[in-house]
């Protein structure tokens, strides 16, 4: 398809692209023609039909909207129908943070090692779920206990760190598949040569969280979250936490300072101080 090279030579993200491609199909899909034969009244209506037939969340329509923007505009030269597909409003809900208990909670309901050991992994390092499941073995380093992130969001190459916690789970992991697994880590139920994919984390999660009796809304990246703002009620720098979650500007980091819990400091004068 013309907008997946497009996009490989722009070096967009894998992700992006199976997402925008999604996007594009669904459209096809639905009026069995190409994007380029829509008139601006067919692609709104489709929008609506995607919202409120298919109840999508309007993160989702919003996916949908740039995907159809990024073939109109790249691919097809139609910059008319871009101007008049409107952007949706995003509905913005509260970053939901776990606490101690619940986290102990989750790590309880959890059936196996694997399940154990994402969960741990996803909340002990910060690092993103599809970034879990490209680490491999190969990528710890048990002198400085720490994980090389590759390939992260935005080509990016990054260092997390690790505790004596984790480190007792990947071992009780690793005896409990009965090897040491030479690719990915998190490895496929069905087929240990594969990697599990990001939809079996979501089923987990969702599945261990069932069973845990807790109301939240919960999901992979909740655990993200959690670390974020326990790492920084434990005195960890915003600095140090933009470097560790990847965030390329800190603003994205400073979000999470609304939900820790900072001591307040000592009233100083700077002019005071001043021998």
């Amino acid at each position: 398809m013309r907008m997946d090279h497009h996009m490989q030579i722009a070096n967009s993200a894998f992700a992006t692209r199976c997402n925008y491609l999604r996007g594009l199909k669904s459209l096809i899909l639905h009026y069995e023609k190409l994007p380029e034969e829509c008139t601006a009244d067919e692609v709104k209506a489709y929008l609506v039909h995607e919202r409120e037939t298919c109840n999508l969340s309007s993160s989702t329509i919003n996916l949908r909207v740039c995907s159809l923007k990024y073939y109109y505009r790249h691919v097809a030269g139609r910059l008319d129908l871009v101007v008049k597909i409107p952007n949706p409003r995003i509905q913005k809900y509260d970053t939901e943070v776990l606490t101690s208990e619940e986290l102990k909670k989750l790590f309880q309901c959890c059936r196996d090692m694997r399940q154990k050991l994402i969960l741990t992994a996803l909340f002990d390092t910060g690092i993103r779920v599809r970034e879990l499941l490209r680490v491999r073995l190969s990528d710890f380093d048990k002198q400085h206990q720490s994980i090389t992130i590759r390939n992260s969001k935005g080509k990016r190459t990054r260092l997390v760190y690790y505790g004596s916690r984790l480190r007792i789970v990947l071992k009780q992991y690793c005896k409990y598949l009965g090897y040491l697994p030479k690719g990915v880590l998190i490895e496929s139920y069905k087929d240990p040569s594969k990697s599990l994919t990001l939809r079996g984390v979501q089923f987990i999660v969702k599945q261990t969280v069932k069973r845990s009796g807790l109301k939240k809304r919960i999901h992979p990246h909740t655990f993200r979250h959690s670390f974020a703002v326990h790492y920084l009620n434990c005195g960890g720098s915003i600095f140090s936490l933009q470097r560790l979650l990847g965030h390329q500007n800190i603003t994205t980091t400073l979000h999470y300072l609304k939900y820790a819990s900072l001591p307040e400091g000592k009233q100083i004068s700077v002019l005071d101080e001043m021998p």
